[in-house]
C-alpha cells in the first residue's frame, strides 16, 4: 500500500505565474529542469519505485513473449520507384531498427542503409529519405544516440558509399531532387524558423542558398518536383497540419537558386497536398471548403486568376485521405483512398473528368495506410493494408487487369482466437461516437461478458483512430480482456469538422466523448466498476490525463505516455509553439480559460482517491518535454488519498518516436502488464495469459519472420 508519504519527496514551491490577470500556481516548476540536482535525485527515487512495481507484475514475461510472436513478420513500406528501382524500408523479424532496401525491377533486394550495421547498440535511427530522379543517389537522415537530432547525408546507390554530408540540424526533412542529381532542395531550422535551401553536392551546407522561408508560424515544408523537373511545389504546414499554404515555381523559367514562387489561392484556409503529374497539371487533395476532402486539378501555366477545377467532389459520407495516378492505359485513372465508416476503400475515377469507374477490390474490410504509384507514370500502384487480425502487408495493384497481390510478402504470424466488432454510443451532448472493440472469441462476440477493459483514444490534430493490426490490443484480448478504441472528436475519423469539434475552445467535447466511452462500456456490461482502464499516447496522453483528473472514480488504472499535462506552459517547450492552433494561446485570456479548464496538472485535487497511474516519459523527447509527465506525477503523488500506485517511467536516450524494436515491445509489455495487475473482472487476465500464450503461439517456422 502506498500513501503520499510513501513517495519520493517533491518540494512544493510557491511559484506563481500571472497570466491575463490570473494567478496560476506551478508548485513543481523546478521539475522542468532535468539537470537540477533535486530533479535527478527525485528521478532516481522514481526509477527505484517503478522497478519494484514492475518486478511485481507476474504477467510481464508472458506478455512480452506473446508480443514478440505477434510481431514476427517483415514490416515493409510502400516502395518509392525511381529510375526502375524500388526503394523501401523493412523492419525485419529480429531487427532492432528499420533498414532501407533497394531492388531493381524483378530482382532481389539489397540493403542500402542499415543503422544496426553501423551501430550495434541500436541507438542510431533512420529518418526521412528520398532517392534522386534517376535512382542513382539517396538523400537520407540518421539520428545517433536515441535522440531526434538528425543529420542529412547522400549515398551513392551503386557503391553504397556516402558522397555528401552530413548536413546537421535536419528533422524529418523533405528533399526534392533536381534532375541529374547535382543538387536538391531541402529544409531545416537554423534557429529563425524553418527555411528551404538549395544544396549542391559537395558544397559547404553553411553556404547553401536560402530560396524560401514561407509563412509566419510555418512548422515544416513538403517539397516536390514533378518527374519532368519543371515544377517545384512547396507546401508550408502551419500549426502542425491545421492549415497549409501551397507555392509553385516554374524551374524552366528561373534559376534554381532563385525560384519565383507564387501562391495557389485555391489551397487557402485548409490542409492541402499536391501531386505534379507528367501531363503538366497539378492534382490537389484539399479540405479547404470541403471538410471531408475533395480533389482539384490546376494548370500551373494558366492565368493565376483562373480557378482550379474540382475533379472529385466532397462526399457526404466518405473522408478522402490521399490519391495516386495510374496511366499508360486507354483511359488514365485516378485512385482515391477514402475512409468509409471505419474502413478504407479505393475508388477508381477517370483522370480527365473524375467520373467514377468502380472500386479496387481490397483484401478485406480493413485499413489502407499508404498508397503510391510510379512518379514517371505507369499502370501500377502499391498500397499497404491491414485489419484487426491481419498484419500490415504491401499489395501491388495492376490497373490493366484489376488484380491485387501481396508484394514481397513473407510468412505472417498466427493470431489469437479473438473477434473484432464495432458499436456506437452517444456522448454527453448526444453525438454518436464509434467504438472499435477487440475481445475473446469464446463468447461469440467481443465483450459479451464483463471483462477487464482498456479504452484508448487520441482525439487531436485530425488524426483518426483506425481498425488496424495492433499487437498490444491482440495480446490483451488473448488474455481474456477487451480492448476498445474510441473515435472521439478532435481526431479525423469523420473529416475536418470532427477535428474542429474537439479542438481549441471545443477540446472538452473530445474529453467528454472519452468519458462517455468509459461510462458506456460499464453500463452496457462490457466491463464493471474496477475493471476499466484508460490508455493514451502523446496527444492521446493529454486526453486521457484530462479524463483522469476530471473523473478519477471512473477508472481503475490509467496509462499516459509522453503526455502534455501543463497546458499553461505547453507552448514554451518541445514543439508546443506550433500547436497553438490546436489547443490555444496562454497570452489570450479567453483561450487561457480553455486551457486551464482541462489542464491535467491544474486539475489535481488534494485528498482525492486517484486510480493506479503509469506515466511514461522520454528524456530526449523533442516534441513533448518530459517535464510534463514529471510534474503531473509529483502532483498526483502528493494529492492521492488512495493506495493505488502513481508510477513514473522516465526513459533516458529515447525520443518521442524513436525506439528500437525490443524497446518498443518492452514498453508495450509494461503497459499491458500494468493493466493486468490493476484491473479486475470476473475472469482474470493473468490466468488467461498464463494458460493461453503458448496455445496461440505461431509454429516455429513463423518465428523466423516478423
Amino acid at each position: 500500500m502506498l500513501s503520499s508519504r510513501s513517495y519520493p519527496r517533491a518540494h512544493r514551491a510557491d511559484t506563481v505565474d500571472v497570466l491575463g490577470g490570473r494567478a496560476v500556481a506551478d508548485p513543481y516548476r523546478w521539475l522542468e529542469d532535468a539537470d537540477d540536482p533535486r530533479t535527478r535525485e527525485w528521478l532516481d527515487a522514481q526509477a527505484d519505485l517503478y522497478e519494484r512495481a514492475r518486478a511485481s507484475w507476474a504477467d510481464r514475461p508472458a506478455v512480452l513473449e506473446l508480443l514478440h510472436k505477434l510481431t514476427a513478420f517483415d514490416l515493409l513500406s510502400v516502395p518509392r520507384w525511381r529510375g526502375g528501382r524500388a526503394f523501401y524500408t523493412r523492419l525485419g523479424v529480429e531487427a532492432e531498427r528499420v533498414a532501407l532496401l533497394v531492388a531493381e525491377d524483378g530482382s532481389e533486394p539489397r540493403t542500402l542503409i542499415d543503422p544496426a550495421a553501423t551501430d550495434p547498440t541500436g541507438e542510431t535511427a533512420l529518418g526521412a529519405w528520398a532517392p534522386s530522379v534517376e535512382g542513382t543517389l539517396l538523400a537520407y537522415e540518421l539520428a545517433v544516440g536515441g535522440t531526434e537530432e538528425f543529420a542529412l547525408r547522400v549515398r551513392d546507390v551503386d557503391t553504397g558509399v556516402d558522397v555528401d554530408g552530413p548536413i546537421p540540424g535536419c528533422r524529418y526533412t523533405s528533399v526534392a531532387w533536381l534532375p541529374g542529381g547535382a543538387a536538391f532542395y531541402y529544409w531545416r531550422d537554423r534557429g529563425a524558423g524553418p527555411r528551404v535551401y538549395l544544396h549542391e553536392l559537395g558544397a559547404d551546407p553553411a553556404a547553401d542558398a536560402e530560396v524560401f522561408h514561407g509563412a509566419a508560424d510555418a512548422e515544416e515544408f513538403d517539397l516536390v518536383i514533378g518527374a519532368d523537373g519543371r515544377w517545384l511545389v512547396i507546401t508550408a504546414t502551419v500549426g502542425l497540419g491545421d492549415t497549409t499554404q501551397v507555392w509553385v515555381a516554374d524551374l524552366a523559367a528561373t534559376s534554381p537558386d532563385r525560384p519565383a514562387m507564387r501562391r495557389l489561392a485555391d489551397a487557402e484556409g485548409g490542409w492541402t497536398a499536391v501531386w505534379p503529374h507528367r501531363d503538366g497539371l497539378l492534382y490537389l487533395f484539399t479540405d479547404t471548403d470541403a471538410p471531408r476532402g475533395r480533389i482539384l486539378v490546376v494548370d500551373p501555366t494558366a492565368d493565376p486568376e483562373v480557378r482550379a477545377r474540382t475533379l472529385v467532389a466532397e462526399d457526404a459520407v466518405d473522408v478522402i485521405e490521399s490519391l495516386a495516378i495510374v496511366d499508360d492505359l486507354p483511359v488514365p485513372e485516378l485512385l482515391v483512398w477514402r475512409a468509409r465508416a471505419g474502413r478504407s476503400v479505393l475508388t477508381r475515377h477517370r483522370l480527365d473528368s473524375g467520373a467514377t469507374l468502380g472500386e479496387v477490390t481490397l483484401p478485406g474490410r480493413g485499413i489502407v495506410s499508404e498508397l503510391a504509384a510510379r512518379p514517371e507514370g505507369g499502370p501500377e500502384a502499391w498500397f499497404r493494408y491491414s485489419d484487426r487480425l491481419t498484419p500490415e502487408t504491401v499489395y501491388h495493384y495492376d490497373a490493366r487487369t484489376g488484380a491485387c497481390a501481396p508484394w514481397r510478402a513473407g510468412p505472417l504470424p498466427e493470431v489469437p482466437a479473438v473477434v473484432a466488432t464495432e458499436t456506437t454510443y452517444r456522448s454527453a451532448d448526444g453525438t454518436p461516437v464509434r467504438l472499435l472493440l477487440l475481445g475473446p472469441r469464446e463468447d461469440g462476440t467481443a465483450g459479451h461478458a464483463p471483462r477487464p477493459t482498456i479504452v484508448q483514444a487520441y482525439g487531436a490534430f485530425g488524426e483518426p483512430q483506425v481498425a488496424d493490426y495492433y499487437a498490444a490490443a491482440l495480446a490483451w484480448a488473448a488474455g481474456g480482456g477487451l480492448f476498445a478504441v474510441a473515435c472521439v472528436r478532435g481526431g479525423g475519423e469523420e473529416g475536418e469538422e470532427w477535428h474542429r469539434a474537439g479542438a481549441g475552445a471545443h477540446k472538452q467535447q473530445g474529453i467528454d466523448d472519452f468519458l462517455g466511452a468509459g461510462e458506456y462500456l460499464i453500463k452496457a456490461g462490457y466491463t464493471q466498476p474496477g475493471g476499466l482502464g484508460a490508455f493514451g499516447q502523446s496527444a492521446g496522453g493529454l486526453l486521457v490525463a484530462a479524463a483522469l483528473t476530471q473523473r478519477p472514480d471512473l477508472f481503475a488504472a490509467v496509462a499516459c505516455t509522453a503526455p502534455l499535462t501543463d497546458m499553461a506552459r505547453y507552448e514554451l517547450s518541445g514543439l508546443g509553439e506550433y500547436w497553438r492552433e490546436e489547443f490555444g494561446r496562454r497570452d489570450q485570456p479567453a483561450e487561457l480559460e480553455w486551457l486551464l479548464g482541462y489542464s491535467p496538472y491544474h486539475r489535481v485535487v488534494p485528498d482525492t482517491g486517484y486510480p493506479a497511474v503509469l506515466l511514461t516519459a522520454f528524456a530526449d523527447d523533442g516534441r513533448v518535454d518530459a517535464g510534463h509527465a514529471r510534474k503531473l506525477a509529483a502532483a498526483l503523488q502528493h494529492a492521492t488519498a488512495a493506495p493505488d500506485p502513481i508510477l513514473l517511467h522516465h526513459e533516458a536516450g529515447v525520443g518521442h518516436g524513436e525506439r528500437t524494436r525490443s524497446g518498443r515491445l518492452a514498453y508495450y509489455a509494461d503497459v499491458v502488464s500494468f493493466f493486468a495487475a490493476h484491473l479486475r473482472a470476473d475472469a482474470s487476465v493473468a490466468a488467461h495469459l498464463r494458460i493461453n500464450h503458448h496455445h496461440h503461439a505461431p509454429p516455429d517456422t513463423a518465428g523466423q519472420h516478423q
